[in-house]
């Protein structure tokens, strides 16, 4: 069999950036001077992965660990760094270390790093002014706040992911219509146990109108009537809903009124037409069409 060292030296890091970054800074590195050599070259680190880090690693890692070589990692980037995919271990002091050695970002997930806090994580996203693609699940964050902020920084983001890790029985459309202020730049759009029903998804097709996919398979209080996803998949080239669009749970039984595709209400907001009214409540939220200048 011919030797891995006779490999070309391209083809060897290509190899290695498909790699766990766990594995290469506890491993390949350390194999023989040539793939020390290579792992030396900054341009290897423009990829940082370390996914599945609860089913991989925990049983020969501390989080202390884990937390050493994420920054190892940076540090061997130089801020050259473009993609980050990491898992649980990101806290406001990781966030931090990270914000200011990874001003190339243009990839980031964060899966399930609930140690954030929501002031850091608004502050330092101000440094990734370059991010592309977004990819971010917490547990109990609402992410209306967090929405504004990477649309006032973030002006080049095409692709969003928001995931809430638990279901959360918020009545509030909030996170939907800031998605549709602020993000009217988006191609791809992926939401799961994020409270969208008719009136967020008008609002999306509204405010998004560049949008090229749209994934709500794991979202909630959506009845669609006939119009409503004829326009979806008029608008939309790659349109998934989830498989039951009514939810069992009669907690939403007074969100859907009527079958025209017009006229969807919860108990706080009315949204007729091109208007939308606030129930119960002397503010009057503004037509839809002055949205992008009006926060909700």
């Amino acid at each position: 069999m011919p030797s891995w060292l006779e490999l070309p030296t391209d083809l060897t890091k290509n190899i290695f950036q498909r790699l766990d970054t766990v594995d290469i800074v506890i491993s390949v590195r350390n194999v023989c001077r040539l793939w020390w050599n290579i792992c030396k070259d900054p341009l290897m680190w423009r990829t940082i992965r370390m996914g599945n880090i609860q089913i991989i690693h925990m049983k020969l890692f501390t989080f202390c660990c884990l937390e050493k070589i994420f920054r190892c990692a940076i540090n061997k980037s130089c801020g050259h760094v473009e993609d980050i995919d990491v898992e649980l271990i990101v806290t406001n002091d990781v966030l931090e270390y990270m914000a200011y050695r990874a001003s190339h970002l243009r990839r980031l997930r964060l899966y399930c790093c609930d140690d954030i806090s929501d002031r850091r994580l608004y502050e330092f996203v101000k440094k990734f002014s370059l991010l592309e693609e977004l990819d971010i699940s917490f547990s109990f964050k609402q992410y209306q706040d967090f929405i504004e902020v990477i649309g006032q920084c973030c002006p080049l983001l095409k692709s969003l992911n928001l995931e809430r890790l638990m279901f959360l029985y918020f009545k509030s459309y909030d996170e939907v219509f800031a998605i549709a202020k602020w993000l009217p730049g988006l191609r791809h759009l992926k939401l799961s146990r994020i409270v969208v029903g008719n009136v967020g998804l008008l609002a999306i097709l509204d405010g998004c109108p560049l949008l090229e996919s749209l994934d709500i398979r794991q979202c909630h209080r959506i009845y669609l009537s006939e119009s409503l996803e004829k326009r979806c998949h008029e608008q939309i080239k790659d349109f998934q809903l989830p498989t039951s669009l009514v939810d069992d749970d009669s907690y939403y039984a007074d969100d859907y009124d009527g079958d025209d595709g017009l006229t969807y209400k919860n108990p706080t907001i009315t949204y007729c037409g091109d208007e939308w009214k606030s129930k119960g409540s002397s503010t009057v939220k503004l037509r839809w069409l002055s949205l992008k200048s009006t926060k909700f």
